[in-house]
């Protein structure tokens, strides 16, 4: 179930094969101080599980699981685990007591005290709304107080330690009741430079998706909220991301945080220290948020990534900032750069004088010179001066036509592009333009066809390439589910940034400015703004052609 999923996303527990009786746990008096923090130190004992345990030490089982990173897919008898001491008793005022609770075999029997939602249930023994669902087929009544419920426990103490070298990348969700790791060992082993923490700031509406999850359970249709699917996309591409880059030899803590689009959450959470040790920050997706973050940001010194804000904005005065979309400045430029190798060509630039359009051919004739060698000509040509008629003559019988046209005017574009489409009968034309003209109505597909438009846009999915038929296949397989441009986007991003920290802390964030990319959706170039952070200077130089949009061959 994808709704299950997205409650828990990737840290949600499948407690199964259980066995959980009450046995005696006798606490330990052995305390050790661990980075500033004191801890009873518990040996595991033969029959003890966590819950057990946890419930001994008065201590919720998230907490457990929290400092204590791969217990929940079993450790060896005898293994140390480290409890908080601060947190002991913790769940003393809870308002469920010990009454209340009792030892079924595989479950926990639960009598509902009032004002306890299931997701409330759910995250406090670290199971499902689903698994708390199947247990109790009465539920689909709805939660009565009072009544007793049975909670699939967590299982007992295995035999599986972590093998000797061996890491583990560690995901955890903050934003929430408690906060929850799940851990995957790393097989490839060592990190290229330690451990990463990343923290992944989206806005994923968790409570709203809670009571979606419940009427799913109840037997409506399964629906995720419409506002975090993009959230969502982008969330499952970035942990693909993680696990090509575990693969890699990259150890990630990936801290996630459901900001839901509100920026007074996100500063609460910025001032409880959610965000503190974080080596890269992803997020938030919109600009009110986004601000909230920048600053803490800046003011610790680190790099911060929008994959979704277009405006520079956000990278005034933050040296520290990354913004991926690029501008239609950056597209013209790409434009330029792209036909700057172009050979045994005709080469002519078209507008109407504006002053828009001139911006547009300044950015464009700068691209031209980024090659580092002596560009292509391309004069321009006026269209408000002289008529079709005297462009028709310049135009070559034997050799390739790259025509670039600077104009966003609908209405004189119209009449322009249909004359232009009737010389491509006897004359090969190549018609080059703003990334704007896809949004244009009084355009037919018929002529981008004739004239094999070619423009630069943002994002472009190669869906032939055999790197992206396996990124599919692999998300398919996992999320049960077709990625979206926003699940592409998240792995590039996750693999692009995170292959670079190590870069960006032994250089600084200029380092970024000697690295160029390409993902399987996104290109990476940046630049430096004079007054703040980095824009992303590449695009993808796309060409219509045979009625469908492909990638511009070099």
């Amino acid at each position: 179930m994808r709704l299950i999923f997205f409650i828990f996303l990737a840290f949600t527990l499948h407690l199964q094969n259980g066995v959980a009786q009450d046995f005696t746990v006798e606490k330990s008096d052995s305390t050790a101080k661990i980075e500033g923090e004191f801890y009873v130190i518990h040996i595991a004992q033969p029959r003890q599980t966590l819950f057990s345990i946890a419930k001994a030490y008065e201590v919720k089982l998230s907490r457990i699981a929290f400092d204590n990173p791969g217990v929940l897919d079993g450790v060896k008898l005898g293994q140390p685990l480290r409890i908080l001491k601060s947190a002991l008793g913790e769940t003393k005022e809870q308002e469920t007591t010990d009454e209340a609770i009792q030892l079924d075999g595989d479950y926990v029997l639960y009598t509902v005290p009032k004002q306890k939602t299931l997701y409330a249930i759910s995250k406090e023994y670290n199971t499902t709304i689903g698994e708390i669902m199947d247990a109790n087929p009465e539920l689909a009544d709805g939660l009565k107080v009072g009544s007793t419920i049975r909670i699939p426990t967590p299982k007992i103490f295995g035999d599986k330690q972590l093998v000797e070298g061996e890491k583990e990348t560690k995901m955890e969700m903050v934003g929430l009741p408690d906060i929850i790791r799940k851990t995957t060992q790393n097989e490839a082993g060592v990190s290229k430079s330690g451990t990463y923490n990343v923290s992944l700031l989206l806005p994923l509406h968790l409570s709203i998706n809670d009571s979606l999850a419940l009427k799913s359970a109840s037997g409506q249709p399964e629906q995720v909220y419409e506002k975090s699917e993009i959230a969502l996309q982008f969330y499952e591409g970035f942990l693909l991301a993680l696990d090509t880059l575990k693969k890699l030899g990259y150890n990630v803590n990936l801290k996630v945080i459901d900001t839901e689009n509100k920026s007074w959450k996100v500063s609460g959470l910025v001032e409880k220290g959610a965000l503190q040790n974080a080596n890269l920050i992803v997020g938030p997706f919109y600009s009110k948020v986004f601000t909230e973050v920048a600053k803490y940001a800046l003011e610790n010194s680190i790099p911060i990534v929008s994959p979704t804000i277009k405006g520079n904005e956000i990278l005034t005065n933050n040296p520290l900032a990354f913004r991926i979309i690029p501008t239609e400045d950056a597209m013209m430029m790409e434009m330029g750069r792209y036909l700057s190798r172009s050979d045994s060509t005709n080469n002519l630039v078209l507008h109407y004088g504006a002053g828009e359009e001139q911006s547009l051919l300044w950015r464009f004739r700068q691209g031209l010179e980024t090659a580092g060698k002596t560009p292509a000509k391309f004069p321009s040509y006026d269209m408000a001066k002289s008529g079709t008629d005297s462009l028709r003559l310049k135009l070559s019988r034997t050799k390739r036509n790259n025509l670039v046209i600077l104009s966003n005017n609908q209405v004189k574009l119209a009449g322009l592009i249909r004359k232009i489409s009737n010389w491509a009968e006897d004359t090969k034309i190549v018609v080059y333009a703003p990334n704007s003209w896809t949004g244009f109505k009084n355009l037919e597909i018929d002529h981008f066809d004739d004239l094999r438009i070619h423009m630069a846009v943002p994002f472009f999915v190669d869906y032939e390439r055999v790197e992206t038929q396996e990124f599919v296949l692999k998300f398919r397989n996992k999320f049960n589910a077709e990625p979206s441009s926003f699940a592409f986007r998240g792995y590039d991003v996750a693999m692009h940034f995170i292959r670079n920290l190590n870069g960006i802390k032994s250089e600084g964030a200029v380092y970024m400015e000697s690295v160029e990319e390409t993902g399987l959706q996104s290109a990476f170039g940046w630049k430096k703004l004079p007054d703040g952070g980095f824009e992303n200077m590449r695009a993808r130089m796309v060409d219509y052609s045979g009625l469908k949009l492909k990638l511009a061959k070099d």
